[in-house]
C-alpha cells in the first residue's frame, strides 16, 4: 500500500463504524439538502478524497471513500486502506467551502466525515467535512504581449515564460489603458511597429488592468 503524505483533519474523531449502520441508504447529491441544526451526528468516519466531482462547475461537493489507518511508516506516517464493505463515492459537502464556489480540497486528501440525517421525506443520510482551504490568490500582475490599440486602449494578449519564450495564457483582454500616456501625441505609443512583439506589465486594480508605462520624452 502506498505510503503516502496526507493530510489530515480532526484527530480526535472516532473510527467506530457502527455495524448496525445499513451503509445503502439513500445518499443525496443535490447541492440543496437541508441538513438544518440537530443533534449528534449518527457516526463519525474518516473519508479519502477523490479525483472527481458530483457537479459539473465544481463546487464544496467531494466524492469520498471510507478508509481506515492500517499502520504508520518508519518515518511515523498513517497508511490508509478502504473499509471493507465501507462507503464508496460518498457526497460528502465541505461547508467551509459552501457558497464560495470554490473546490479546493486537494484528491487523497484524508478528512474526517459526519454522517447526518437530512431533513427529506424520507430523509436520507447526508456527509458533511469543516476543511479549511485557503483563499484563491488574485493574479496583480501580468506579462502581457500587445495586440492592438484603439479607442484609447490596448487590447493585449497575457503571456506566460517558458523555456523556448512565451505562451499565450488565457484569453485576450480588451480595453485596457496606458496610465503613462499622458500627452495626446504619446496615445497609441506601444501599438508599434508591427514588426516587433511589444511585451509590458499590466496591473491589477479596481477599475480592471492596467498599464503603467511612461514614453520615453525628448527635452
Amino acid at each position: 500500500m502506498r505510503a503516502e503524505r496526507l493530510k489530515m483533519y480532526g484527530t480526535d474523531a472516532a473510527l467506530d463504524r457502527g455495524d448496525e449502520r445499513q451503509v445503502d441508504l439513500a445518499r443525496s447529491a443535490e447541492p440543496g439538502t437541508d441538513l438544518g441544526p440537530g443533534g449528534p451526528p449518527e457516526r463519525l468516519l474518516w473519508c479519502r478524497v477523490q479525483s472527481d466531482a458530483p457537479a459539473d462547475l465544481p463546487d464544496e461537493r467531494y466524492y469520498a471513500d471510507e478508509v481506515r489507518p492500517t499502520a504508520a511508516d518508519e518515518q511515523g506516517r498513517l497508511q490508509w486502506e478502504l473499509v471493507p464493505g465501507g462507503l464508496t463515492q460518498v457526497v460528502v459537502h465541505n461547508v467551509a467551502e459552501a457558497g464560495q464556489h470554490s473546490h479546493r480540497v486537494p484528491a487523497e486528501t484524508i478528512i474526517r466525515v459526519e454522517e447526518r440525517l437530512d431533513r427529506g421525506t424520507p430523509p436520507a443520510m447526508a456527509y458533511l467535512a469543516e476543511v479549511p482551504v485557503a483563499p484563491e490568490q488574485e493574479q496583480t500582475e501580468r506579462l502581457a504581449r500587445i495586440v492592438s490599440y484603439g479607442q484609447g486602449a490596448y487590447t493585449v494578449q497575457p503571456v506566460q515564460r517558458t523555456s523556448t519564450g512565451f505562451e499565450d495564457d488565457g484569453p485576450e483582454l480588451e480595453g485596457v489603458p496606458n496610465l503613462g500616456e499622458l500627452w495626446d501625441d504619446e496615445a497609441g505609443y506601444l501599438a508599434g511597429p508591427e514588426q516587433f512583439d511589444r511585451y509590458v506589465r499590466i496591473f491589477q486594480t479596481p477599475a480592471g488592468w492596467t498599464i503603467v508605462l511612461h514614453p520615453p520624452r525628448m527635452l
